[in-house]
């Protein structure tokens, strides 16, 4: 489940992705921690008769308790799975409210809905272009899973020649000190090569030079370890050549099923439909008006009431101090990452049956198999354990345990890297707008009969260009707080054309003339229209006048009429007024 914003909606409620491979993590918990426990005990009754290699049952015991440890933490830790505020990850550093900034990746977004068309880095190598070759939709896969694919090919070309090296070398090989050396070399270089792709960053082709050592190896390291064999210590007792095979036999089992779940879960050819509208328009105000009507029109479309991502936000600079110029002004929002409608809870048994999670699961199942092999080699070679002296069939279940607890490590990290996908569906708006401006001054009144003239200093924009993109993104993430990758645009045209429509209209209505708009105002110019006419104003109100005028307005004698302050005759009835 996720992060609940609100009890409104059970729409932000996201599956526990986690939940099938959850059960193959606790599954490798409960078996290592049974070998464990096991060779514990063996490890106890040894120490109670004080034999001598007690030491190496208690070291393994250890281990595999460590292992399942390990293993349990990891299941427990993701039972529960939360999407709190701010997550997934935006797709450009996102600003704070009335922050003006842009960023490089907000510029990339831009030029992205621009074209109309998503960029991909082209593969270099010969490696990753027989990759490519193979799987070409591989290219449109985030930039994740590409990087693991191609360090899982460069080992598993490295892995079959190795394999094919072995098999050359172990053919012609003869046995003794030699042969035993060889087959070391040989395990060590498989076990490097699987754990290599799992904590390494680096994603460059394998040089040639290895692949040409490997070509070298069963030609003349089998001449060269007799030249040298007298010199090297005897190490038969290993006997490895059957372990190095089983590990790069099983390793090669692993790379292919982590392949086929990667081809299942490759993307076709995304679509890139985007839809933009412009418009000219004229506008008698201040450009920023019309980018707080977007911003006002951006939060009453809030998706689930969670405020958008703002990218980029350049406020529409005005000189009032200069006859003319320009503005510019750019707004860059994205609503809240939601998770798609269709996405399902799985379930164990479902996630062998639908084609993006099947040969995952088996990965799974694999590294269930040789973890449980290994387990029970290593407990083998725990009660083959001669107090007096070390036997050779023992170290070979040791040897043996140890590969398979390696290729299963491998299955269950490379398989969790695509375990941890999560899909969401969002908005992106971009608003450009660009124009040229004059001052101007509207007078409004009769200069010689209206007492109420008004004036207004008013910013005259004409022919300003109006863009508006809206595009639906797919996007992709790998981790909670991982990046987050762009992985397919829809058009929105509804919504682009209502956007531009309703910002059209609203720099039309925008008035240029300052009218009084209060009560007490209204019915003052009632008043005042009526002096202008010769008629008699309306009463008003006594608590208006008494607030407006401050005293009783002085009246007539003769015909009860207002008069003027300051007048000399009655304006009705011509009646000399006393005391002027």
């Amino acid at each position: 489940m996720s992060y609940e914003y609100s009890s409104e909606s059970r729409r932000l409620d996201f599956p526990n992705p986690f939940r099938v491979e959850n059960v193959f993590w606790l599954i490798a918990a409960a078996l290592l921690l049974v070998g464990a426990l096991a060779l514990l005990f063996m490890s106890r009754a040894q120490l109670a008769v004080h034999a001598g290699l007690w030491g190496l049952q208690l070291a393994l015991g250890v281990f595999l308790l460590l292992q399942g440890l390990y293993y349990g933490g990891r299941a427990l830790a993701q039972l529960r799975f939360f999407f709190g505020r701010g997550q997934p990850a935006g797709l450009a550093p996102e600003l704070q409210p009335d922050t003006d900034r842009t960023s490089r990746e907000a510029d990339a977004l831009k030029e992205t809905l621009r074209q109309g068309a998503l960029s991909y880095q082209e593969p270099k190598g010969a490696l990753n272009g027989l990759l490519y070759s193979w799987i070409p939709a591989l290219i449109f896969s985030p930039q994740p899973v590409q990087k693991l694919a191609q360090k899982q090919f460069q080992s598993a070309v490295a892995l079959v020649v190795t394999l094919l090296s072995f098999l050359v070398a172990w053919v012609g090989a003869q046995a003794g000190p030699a042969s035993a050396w060889l087959s070391l070399f040989y395990f060590l270089f498989s076990a490097f090569l699987l754990l290599r792709p799992l904590f390494s960053r680096n994603t460059t082709e394998l040089s040639r030079w290895p692949l040409v050592a490997l070509v070298l190896a069963p030609i003349f390291l089998p001449l060269g370890l007799a030249f040298v064999g007298g010199a090297l210590p005897d190490i038969s007792w290993l006997a490895m050549n059957l372990q190095a095979f089983a590990l790069l036999l099983a390793a090669s089992a692993a790379v292919v099923l982590f392949f086929l779940a990667l081809l299942h879960q490759t993307p076709p050819a995304p679509r890139t439909q985007i839809t933009w509208q412009q418009a000219s328009l004229a506008l008698n105000a201040h450009p920023k008006q019309l980018l707080d009507e977007l911003e006002r029109v951006m939060q009453q479309n809030w998706s689930e009431q969670i405020p958008n991502r703002r990218y980029e936000r350049i406020t529409p600079q005005v000189a009032l101090n200069l006859e003319s110029g320009e503005f510019f002004s750019q707004f860059l929002e994205e609503s809240q990452p939601l998770p798609p409608d269709d996405l399902r809870r799985m379930d164990f048994a479902g996630a062998f049956t639908l084609p993006r999670y099947r040969w995952l699961a088996w990965l799974g199942v694999l590294g269930l198999a040789l973890l449980a092999l290994g387990v029970l080699a290593l407990v083998g070679f725990g009660s083959m354990l001669d107090p007096r002296a070390f036997s050779r069939d023992a170290s070979s279940y040791a040897i043996f345990g140890a590969a398979m607890l390696l290729v299963a490590s491998y299955c269950f990290h490379v398989g969790h890297r695509l375990w941890e996908r999560f899909d969401f569906i969002s908005t992106l708006y971009w608003v450009e707008m660009k124009g040229n401006y004059q001052a101007a001054r509207v007078d409004y009144g009769n200069q010689w009969t209206d007492r109420l003239k008004t004036q207004k200093q008013v910013i005259n924009v004409e022919n300003m260009t109006l863009r508006v993109w809206v595009a639906q993104l797919d996007s992709v993430t790998f981790g909670k707080n991982a990046e987050r990758y762009i992985t397919a645009m829809h058009g929105v045209p509804d919504q682009t054309t209502w956007l531009s429509q309703h910002l059209s209209q609203f720099a039309a209505e925008q008035s240029m003339i300052v009218a009084p708009s209060a009560r007490a105002d209204q019915a003052k110019l009632q008043s005042l229209a009526a002096v202008n006419q010769g008629t008699s104003p309306p009463a008003l109100p006594a608590a208006m006048l008494s607030q407006t005028l401050g005293a009783s307005p002085a009246t007539c004698p003769e015909c009860a009429q207002p008069i003027e302050s300051g007048a000399l005759f009655c304006s009705h009835c011509g009646l000399r007024l006393a005391g002027q």
